[in-house]
């Protein structure tokens, strides 16, 4: 396939290749183990060379056996070509140095594409520039995964890692963590430019379509074996769909409407995609134009005079819409949204409560602690009482483990409250016969000094890859009143966070308590 790839003169121009090794070295073994490499074909000015990112190892955090670093190469394509024989034949990586690697198994093709307005493949995280026309890939995939075994038993280690290494590297591994061993060779389509530009109707003040232009950059580039599929989808329909065959360097597509259209250029030969981007097109597009007039907004702060400029707006709208109807995309779209809220509350990512839904509120909670609880559950909250964590992780169906949860405490509190506090909280954990818990549970405060104040509400799980809902008020107010309960994006950062804080909360005055 390697051979295949490079003799498609439609896919690309190369004549180097340059290869970046992440790797690992254990201390009492000298052999250096692959962390992710990545070998990228290049039309390159660059000498061959061979350079490392740093001046010495660099450490794992609370790793002390295992380092890690960055070498980077500049070969000619010969050599890559020994090196994918090496590999598909005898699962070896050997340039001069060996570089231990896993269970390895070769991918089919596959074409990555660059980021457009509706898509943004994940690969593009761990790929080289993948700007513009995509590339095609050839994955050596790990299925072992045993020298990188240790990241992937810690979230927190290898989100560390990945921040560190995109310190030198545009490379974030810890959004791919199954591509951890993998080797990838990239082949970036490079072998033509293409533009596309709208076509409009100035008499009817609307588009009409797109014109795309093609110019090939090599000699061997074949127009004739071009093909364009232009089509729509919405809905999980696909409309619209039109072959069209490429006769020129310049190609006009006519669209009526044109609301997510998706463009793709095959080589009809290979079969081989060379381009693939989804677009909207405006049938009205509203200019506005800001008109800057010597008026200023005048108003008052806790007894300071602000003063803003201020501009009156005036629009311009391009093409015709009719303000009679609502047009049929938009139908479409309000019962999509309507269908995804539905969807969001079934799987309880998004939930909104209006009041008096106290038990329902808790039923949720329990419910997701239930789902998502077996490697443990922390819960965030600045108001906890013994009360609300018996009624949320007292309810997790898995015996021993780990439960934690954080309150904080008023800074005005006098020293004789904030004792009070713990006492009652202790009377009431210590209220039951813990033999019948099966319970690995600890309560920590936000006292005095330690730490940090919080206000957010958080309910976490630290899964391999964590899960955190932001709750929206604290459990004591859960359903009472309106609020959101949602899952939040960037889970793992949250984690990182909340374990940060139980670290500097580990001293005897902030552990309220603790079970046996």
């Amino acid at each position: 396939m390697l051979d295949f790839i490079l003799n498609q003169s439609n896919i690309g121009i190369y004549n180097k290749c340059e290869i970046i090794e992440v790797f690992g070295i254990r201390k009492n073994d000298k052999t250096p183990f692959n962390i992710f490499t990545l070998v990228v074909f290049e039309n390159t000015k660059q000498e061959k060379t061979k350079e490392f990112s740093f001046d010495k190892l660099q450490k794992f955090k609370g790793i002390k056996d295992i380092k890690w670093g960055i070498q980077r190469r500049i070969v000619n394509i010969d050599i890559v070509k020994k090196l994918y024989d090496d590999l598909l034949n005898n699962e070896i990586f050997q340039i001069d140095d060996i570089l231990e690697v896993g269970s390895l198994k070769l991918l089919p093709e596959q074409y990555v594409q660059s980021e457009d307005w509706f898509n943004n493949p994940q690969l593009n995280h761990i790929l080289k520039n993948n700007f513009k026309y995509g590339s095609y890939i050839l994955e050596f995939f790990d299925e072992d995964k045993g020298n990188c075994q240790f990241l992937l038993d810690a979230p927190e280690l290898l989100n560390s890692f990945s921040e560190n290494l995109t310190e030198k590297l545009p490379i974030k591994i810890g959004n791919l963590s199954d591509r951890l061993g993998n080797i990838i060779l990239q082949f970036p389509i490079n072998s033509f430019t293409m533009t596309w530009t709208t076509i409009k109707n100035k008499e009817l003040r609307r588009y009409e379509g797109i014109k795309v232009e093609i110019e090939p950059k090599n000699s061997n580039f074949n127009l004739d074996n071009l093909l364009i599929r232009i089509y729509e989808e919405n809905d999980n329909v696909i409309t619209r769909q039109r072959l069209i065959e490429v006769k020129d360097n310049i190609v006009e597509i006519l669209l009526d409407d044109c609301f997510g259209t998706t463009i793709e250029i095959f080589d009809k030969k290979s079969s081989f995609i060379l381009y693939k981007n989804k677009f909207t097109i405006m049938k009205e597009m509203n200019s506005i134009i800001a008109i800057q007039e010597p008026q200023k907004r005048v108003f008052n702060v806790n007894g300071k005079t602000e003063e803003i400029v201020v501009s009156h707006n005036q629009s311009n709208t391009y093409g015709k819409a009719n303000k009679d109807n609502k047009e049929f995309n938009l139908w479409i779209s309000d019962r999509k949204y309507e269908d995804e809220l539905k969807e969001l509350e079934e799987k309880k990512s998004f939930i909104q409560y209006y009041g008096k839904q106290e038990s329902k509120a808790l039923l949720d909670v329990r419910e997701l602690i239930k789902k998502y609880g077996e490697n443990g559950v922390y819960l965030w909250d600045p108001y906890l009482s013994a009360d609300d964590i018996k009624k949320t992780l007292y309810f997790s169906a898995n015996a021993h483990v780990p439960l934690k949860a954080i309150r904080g405490f008023k800074k005005n509190d006098n020293q004789e409250h904030k004792k009070q506090i713990k006492e009652n909280m202790k009377n009431i954990f210590n209220s039951d016969e813990q033999q019948f818990l099966f319970l690995n549970l600890e309560v920590r405060g936000k006292i005095d000094n330690n730490g940090y104040d919080f206000h957010d509400r958080f309910l976490i799980f630290p899964l391999e890859k964590p899960k955190v809902w932001s709750l929206g008020t604290s459990v004591n107010s859960l359903g009472k009143s309106h609020h959101i309960m949602q899952e939040v994006k960037h889970a793992q950062h949250i984690l990182n966070t909340f374990n940060d804080l139980w670290k500097k909360l580990d001293k005897e005055e902030c552990l309220i308590w603790k079970s046996r």
